[in-house]
């Protein structure tokens, strides 16, 4: 019976237990981490049937990191070069290669406090297929906030980020392997997250994501799924429990 215990301990711990995996986001604005299918940029205007359309990557080095360019930002329209909420709402899309729980993130740009770096954060639950381009739900195009927010896109929470510091976004441990990492809006919803947040402008640029990646392949968004070290603590529990039965049975 301790062997069988075993057994179900490893097939628990077997999908996470060695895919614990920092993505640094590196070299230039077209070149993904291992891991990470593709990155695409979007923006979307301030009004409540304003709808996204693509927008443009912008990379500044592994000491800044990823910015977006909309609407008629350059590189030098500063701080707009980053992702940002000022006239427009930006945010960057991360398909991964499975289902992903997306843990912490890192933000390069601004590394001090002279702007603001408020982030919203949002989940695909909807299928998403293995390869090919993203349909219906999953993609973003032409679709509003409310939209998206009634099919199938999940609001994770909105945080106050620091430069250089990894921002645990997602408490629940919800996994998707679409993830949608947004300059701050209150439209996106409330009451997730942290609270010192507003809507005054915010400019971030993306160096890190840190997560646990399930099994490549298709597959969208489930509920909270156990860390690596809960499952631990559930086998461990499994089989001291076992053990102590079998010490009381020697004992009588």
């Amino acid at each position: 019976m301790t062997l069988k215990l075993l057994a179900i301990a490893t097939l628990l711990l077997a999908p996470w237990s060695v895919n614990a995996t920092i993505w640094t986001i590196n070299g230039t604005s077209s070149v993904t981490p291992t891991g990470i299918q593709s990155i695409a940029a979007y923006s979307v205007g301030t009004t409540s049937t304003s709808t996204f359309s693509a927008a443009t990557l912008a990379w500044y080095g592994s000491a800044n990191g990823l910015g977006v360019l909309s609407g008629s930002e350059t590189t030098n329209s500063y701080p707009d070069h980053a992702v940002d909420n000022n006239g427009r709402i930006e945010a960057v899309l991360f398909r991964f290669d499975g289902s992903t729980i997306l843990d912490k993130l890192t933000v390069g740009w601004p590394d001090t406090t002279a702007y603001d770096s408020d982030i919203s954060v949002l989940r695909y639950k909807g299928t998403v297929p293995a390869t090919g381009a993203l349909t219906g739900a999953a993609d973003i195009s032409g679709k509003s906030i409310s939209s998206l927010l009634s099919n199938s896109w999940e609001f994770v929470g909105s945080y106050n980020t620091v430069g250089d510091v990894a921002e645990d976004i997602n408490p629940n441990s919800l996994s998707s392997s679409l993830w949608l990492i947004s300059a701050y809006s209150s439209r996106w919803g409330s009451g997730l997250g942290d609270s010192n947040v507003d809507n005054s402008n915010d400019y971030f640029k993306l160096t890190k994501l840190e997560g646990t990646a399930g099994t490549p392949g298709g597959g969208g968004g489930a509920g909270s799924v156990p860390e690596p070290t809960s499952l631990l603590l559930l086998a461990g529990g499994m089989l001291g429990w076992r053990m102590n039965r079998k010490t009381q049975a020697l004992a009588a």
